[in-house]
């Protein structure tokens, strides 16, 4: 008898608490700016413990939502519950509706010099990122997903077939 285990994923909607979670690429390290000579070396970021504060268009008087980035490899990556405020429903549709389509980031450059005709950006403090509709690092992608957790996996679902 052969046994096959098996991982169950399911969303859960719960549009009453958020508007959806913001995903996306903050930067990917190593990569040209798409309007500028310049690169960000790889482990160059760091932020605070609380985060960063994501607003829109760069106004920081309007801001959306404060999360922490993560790494995924060399992609400074975030995925965060969208508040239920105007400014996080404004936020949700301008996505879902292809007004705004990136991130950008805000820093405050500590260490930097000069690599093969580009500024490289060797150590710098995120501090802000803007949702923005051009961002200048062509990876750096956002998009709104499901209402409430991002996926909830039941391990308990694990059956014998």
């Amino acid at each position: 008898m052969e046994s096959l285990a098996c991982e169950i994923r399911y969303e859960i909607d719960d549009s009453r608490q958020s508007p959806g979670r913001l995903k996306g690429t903050l930067i990917t390290y190593e990569r040209r700016a798409g309007d500028r000579p310049e690169i960000v070396a790889r482990g160059a970021f760091h932020w605070r413990d609380g985060g960063i504060v994501i607003n829109d268009q760069h106004k920081r008087e309007s801001a959306i939502l404060r999360t922490v980035p993560f790494l995924d490899g060399d992609d400074v990556k975030i995925d965060a519950p969208l508040p239920d405020t105007q400014a996080g429903r404004d936020a949700a549709t301008n996505v879902r509706d292809g007004v705004l389509t990136g991130l950008s980031v805000e820093m405050v450059t500590e260490a930097e010099g000069r690599r093969q005709g580009l500024r490289e950006i060797r150590r710098a403090r995120l501090v802000r990122a803007g949702l923005v509709d051009d961002p200048s690092y062509k990876d750096s992608k956002v998009e709104i997903r499901a209402h409430g957790p991002y996926w909830q996996l039941d391990r308990e679902m694990l059956r014998w077939l």
